[in-house]
């Protein structure tokens, strides 16, 4: 246990003495925090109430809540994938400058060693994201929303310790692969890049075409985002269409749960396979399957490691 500790320490001291690599980290969340506060945030409620404007029941007092919830959980996922990327950048580098080669020539066993560079991007990830949680539930209140119950906040604490640890298990598989700093960076480059589509961050599931949207159910990521919509967006939903009757809408009769449905669907606050509906244990099941499944495959990878 004790080389666990220190492998551990030494990436998360690496990783957080080094400003540019946290800040990196960050990046798609103050992003999101400064498009949101001078425009995004209103150009996308006024875009909801011009749609939803024929909808008896409605409260638009509460859309913005509903919005900023909405991006913050998707920024929230982001966050679980970039953090662990980034400190795996060490576990990689030590690979290109031999450094891994020396450890394993020492006397610390593979599995402990698999075990060092696994925990820290998992603990660092863990730590920063709840710390985000907060920073975020913040800044939705700030913009006329309101503070997540006790309940849905240890709810959110409790998927971002799962994400995190789906992410950095597929993660650490690819560092253990790829090996070569110079192809882990253009990799990160790559996977930045992509990430806000994978979570949906940057253009809701809605806008996909419907074959795109089944390949969705193929990704972990996505139904982490999915499950942190669906707690971060539960009251402000509530207080969106609470008060919304069955009704004919633009020629179509609706009851108010489809109506309801219709919107949280397009926004991936729920996620509906053609017309079957992915429940919340159907999604956490793949979340967390997926990261026991790269563990394993990422220890099994450390353990017939061959040095250079």
């Amino acid at each position: 246990m004790q080389e666990i500790g220190i492998m551990t320490k030494r990436m998360m001291k690496l990783y957080l003495r080094n400003p540019l690599s946290v800040l990196f980290s960050f990046v798609y969340m103050l992003m999101f925090l400064v498009l949101i506060s001078l425009f995004l945030g209103d150009y996308l409620a006024q875009g909801m109430t011009e749609v939803y404007a024929e909808v008896t029941g409605m409260n638009f007092s509460s859309i913005r809540w509903l919005v900023d919830s909405t991006a913050m959980a998707g920024v929230l996922m982001i966050n679980c994938i970039l953090i662990p990327l980034n400190v795996l950048t060490i576990m990689v580098e030590d690979s290109s400058t031999n450094r891994l080669d020396s450890f394993l020539a020492g006397s610390i066993s593979r599995s402990k060693l698999a075990a060092g560079y696994w925990l820290a991007p998992f603990l660092v990830g863990t730590v920063l994201n709840i710390l985000c949680l907060f920073i975020s539930e913040g800044f939705i209140v700030m913009n006329g929303g309101k503070w997540l119950s006790a309940q849905a906040t240890f709810q959110m604490i409790g998927l971002i310790i799962i994400n995190t640890f789906s992410t950095t298990s597929i993660l650490f598989v690819a560092a253990i692969l790829i090996k070569k700093a110079q192809i882990y960076s253009t990799f990160t480059g790559i996977m930045s890049a992509f990430v806000g589509f994978i979570t949906r961050a940057f253009l809701p599931i809605g806008m996909f075409p419907a074959n795109i949207q089944k390949l969705f159910a193929l990704i972990p990521a996505h139904h982490g985002a999915t499950m942190m919509r669906e707690i971060m967006t539960k009251d402000a939903l509530s207080s969106t269409f609470g008060n919304v009757v069955d009704q004919t809408v633009k020629g179509s009769f609706m009851t108010a749960q489809e109506i309801e449905q219709i919107y949280a669907a397009e926004n991936g606050i729920i996620y509906m396979f053609g017309n079957i509906r992915f429940t919340f244990p159907a999604m956490l099941t793949v979340v967390i399957g997926s990261g026991i499944l790269f563990f394993v495959v990422g220890c099994i990878i450390m353990m017939k490691y061959r040095r250079k």
